[in-house]
């Protein structure tokens, strides 16, 4: 991480926010050993096979939140993908997650794929919500939200980039702002400090929320890339130069936390990660691109360039390291290599009282949350939480799978025993018929209705004299259930003397 003065020369991209909102209304209108296995202290949520993650943050009990195929996303987002999953880590479990899709684009014209291509969704004790407008096809446009953040007063602050008159191969430069919200279907965004008129990184703004002051949050502005910087050899070479404000949604010069300089020539970025202590006094920072590659951390309050900059674990040769967030005691982050051709990663944590200086390095220090090379697992965020965040809950709708009767003829005088077994609970309708003779007309004897569960449902049927008995004959029963449209079960049975 470089620590250095700013330069007077800026980097401005014209603002266009009002345009942004305008289409948003329109498309709604320590120590180098291994670290042993700990009792969980909170979870970890993350992405993974196209679905969103989660699991104690000890490595225990991952289960899948959802995915792309589960029901009501596969019809918001055809052929979608889901990303970067966020959760607030004072105690949160609501889970802010990303859906893309480009199902909406116009064949002959790809880039203008319409309204959110990319949109936030929230995952709330197993219900749904779509915070972004409808997925939908939009007239030489396109309307993306990344990076979503969970603020201490539960509102989301997010990216936003609106491309419009998109008519070529490529879209031109987007209107693009860190802008908040509140967690709700369709509602009103508010833009964050000048950020419309500042350049957005290829990385993005990377939002980071202080757990303690709902009112501040960290984000990096892009500077410009006609800097020069020494590599190793104390040879200058152009760099990019990147600044991480901290500050108020309505303070249009807030200050800045720390200067990061990236060459060109390695393709910078900006950082890729920022997140804060929870007392917010410490910004955490991920810089995966040369001159200084590694996980770091320094105070937020100080001047830029004369205050302590702690190097957690450098980045080796080989591996990339993508999001890193404060996990209690320790820190959680994902790295990812190219492994027989195919790019892979993993979860991992490390203690938060790690640093080069005494000794800390990866993969050594480090313990494998979810030790799967044939998985890309991208993007960790920490709750303290430690009652399991709940999946995503799909309404079922209720069959019959059997119905059983006796196979051998009752005795009369006794019960017969009618298993049901349902899917879903259901109220069961049981109607019995009764055939004295094959020429004989059916004679209707009754019907039974109850609750039934999911599962094997035991009744028993009783007719005849006090309805204590069944007299001999052959019996139809036909099993439905009440306010369903699925197709009926019948079954026969006998009755003997």
């Amino acid at each position: 991480m470089v620590v250095r003065p700013a330069s007077a020369l800026r980097r401005g991209l014209a603002g266009c926010f009002a345009l942004l909102c305008g289409l948003a209304a329109l498309l709604a209108a320590g120590g180098s050993a291994r670290a042993a296995a700990t009792p969980a202290g909170g979870q970890i949520v993350w992405s993974a096979g196209n679905g969103i993650w989660a699991m104690n943050d000890n490595g225990t009990a991952p289960h899948e939140l959802l995915s792309a195929a589960s029901p009501p996303l596969a019809a918001l987002l055809p052929s979608g993908t889901l990303s970067a999953p966020d959760v607030f880590q004072a105690g949160g479990t609501a889970v802010l997650f990303l859906g893309s899709t480009g199902a909406f684009s116009d064949p002959s014209l790809p880039a203008a794929c319409g309204a959110d291509c990319t949109g936030t969704f929230e995952l709330e004790k197993g219900v749904l919500t779509e915070l972004g407008p409808a997925a939908a096809p939009a007239a030489g446009a396109a309307y993306y939200e990344t990076q979503p953040r969970i603020t201490a007063d539960g509102q989301e602050l997010f990216d936003s980039a609106l491309y419009t008159g998109i008519a070529g191969g490529t879209p031109g430069a987007p209107a693009t702002a860190l802008v908040e919200r509140p967690l709700a279907q369709d509602a009103t965004v508010t833009q964050w400090s000048n950020t419309n008129a500042e350049g957005e990184p290829p990385a993005g703004f990377d939002p980071a929320t202080d757990p303690a002051d709902p009112t501040m949050a960290a984000w990096v502005e892009s500077q410009g890339c006609t800097h020069l910087y020494p590599n190793a050899q104390n040879v200058q070479q152009s760099s990019c130069q990147y600044a991480v404000h901290f500050g108020t949604a309505s303070n249009l010069a807030d200050p800045v936390v720390i200067y990061d300089n990236e060459f060109v020539a390695a393709n910078g970025r900006g950082p890729t990660s920022l997140d804060l202590s929870a007392d917010g006094s410490t910004l955490l920072l991920v810089d995966a691109t040369a001159p200084n590659t590694g996980i770091y951390t320094t105070a937020v309050a100080g001047v830029p360039g004369t205050k302590p900059v702690t190097e957690v674990v450098a980045q080796p040769a080989g591996w990339t390291f993508g999001q890193a967030r404060f996990a209690g005691t320790n820190i959680v982050f994902d790295a990812h290599r190219q492994l027989n051709g195919k790019a892979t990663g993993d979860i991992y944590t490390i203690p938060a009282s790690c640093s080069v200086a005494n000794g800390c390095t990866f993969p050594a220090s480090a313990t494998d949350l979810t030790n799967n090379p044939t998985a890309d697992n991208s993007d960790p965020a920490w709750t303290s939480a430690t009652t399991a965040l709940a999946p995503l809950h799909v309404a079922v709708k209720p069959r019959i799978t059997s119905v059983r009767a006796p196979s051998a003829p009752v005795r009369t005088g006794r019960p017969m025993v009618l298993v049901v077994t349902l899917s879903a609970p259901a109220t069961i309708v049981v109607k019995v018929v009764r055939r004295t003779s094959a020429k004989s007309k059916p004679q209707a004897l009754g019907s039974f209705i109850g609750p039934g569960r999911a599962g094997a449902n035991h009744w028993q049927i009783k007719f005849g004299a006090a309805r204590s008995s069944l007299a001999p004959g052959s019996y139809t029963v036909t099993v439905s259930l009440r306010g369903s449209s699925t197709a009926t079960r019948t079954v026969h049975f006998s009755v003997t003397a």
